[in-house]
């Protein structure tokens, strides 16, 4: 540990050198969050292919190879365990993949009308809404 005197320790913590705290975010969060962050940062053109790739991943490649997974299990006592996570996993990556093509969609309007970047918090707003959207368009 440092052993400095007690004015230098608050003088650190209060510039925010030291005492920092990991804000642990769900997995799904921290997809949403970074694909607005990608898709702010590229042209629209590339926004809206990445949304697409993004999309098409979470929505189709993924759950497909989820009931990959089930069909070869079918065979086993633990098939009703396996259903159930299953399906329920295959569930949020559609709700990923929903979230993260809205997202797509935005950006590629956004950076195509205007070639300023997104801040922070339009990046943040944009991940609430388009999880709220994805919520009511699964």
């Amino acid at each position: 540990m440092y052993h400095y005197g007690w004015p230098v320790m608050l003088a650190l913590c209060a510039k925010g050198i030291m005492g920092r705290r990991y804000r642990k975010r769900s997995s799904a969060s921290s997809i949403i969050g970074d694909t607005a962050y990608i898709g702010s940062k590229l042209p629209w053109w590339g926004a809206l292919i990445f949304g697409l790739i993004v999309f098409t991943i979470f929505y189709f490649v993924v759950p497909s190879w989820l009931e990959s997974k089930l069909a070869d299990a079918s065979d086993s006592n633990l098939y009703p365990m396996f259903e159930s996570i299953y399906g329920r996993r295959s569930h949020w990556f559609e709700y990923l993949g929903i979230a993260c093509g809205l997202i797509g969609v935005y950006f590629a309007a956004r950076n195509y009308l205007t070639n300023k970047y997104a801040t922070r918090e339009e990046r943040g707003l944009v991940g609430l809404v388009a999880r709220i959207l994805s919520r009511n368009l699964d």
